[in-house]
């Protein structure tokens, strides 16, 4: 059996995902950001939530290690963009969310990263948008109840 990576979808992901980070990356460089796109990312995720959000959510969220989270949220705390706070349920939960120091630091890069976006999506019909999503979402489905049940 031959496998044609030029037709597998994992092989397509992993390029657009690279180039993407590394695009991220030149961006936050030039605007002297200071952090990875990945830490980035982190700071947009917990931009995102409504709520604070604890160390396995954010993991589970962004399909990360909680130690490599753990090792992200250490320098955004350091940083003062990030607080982590005990659980008023759970003491034992740690809870994480942005300080309002860091929700204005990130608004400086957002339209930066949201150039980035629409860069990457140009000539790319809302409808085609919409189905690469659907297709993408039930591709991360399946692999996380595959990988769930081994």
């Amino acid at each position: 059996m031959h496998f044609d990576s030029e037709s597998s979808p994992g092989f397509a992901i992993g390029r657009v995902a690279y180039l993407i980070r590394s695009g991220m990356s030149a961006v936050l460089k030039s605007a002297d950001w200071p952090f990875s796109p990945e830490e980035t990312q982190t700071l947009i995720t917990l931009s995102d939530a409504s709520d604070p959000l604890s160390m396995n959510e954010l993991a589970t969220l962004m399909i990360r290690d909680p130690t490599t989270v753990k090792r992200q949220l250490d320098r955004l705390v350091e940083h003062q963009l990030v607080e982590r706070n005990a659980s008023s349920a759970d003491a034992r939960i740690v809870m994480i969310r942005l300080t309002r120091r860091g929700e204005q630091r990130l608004q400086k890069v957002l339209p930066l990263v949201d150039e980035l976006r629409r860069i990457a999506l140009n000539g790319i019909s809302k409808s085609e948008l919409d189905a690469t999503q659907n297709v993408l979402r039930k591709m991360q489905e399946n692999l996380t109840s595959h990988l769930a049940k081994n």
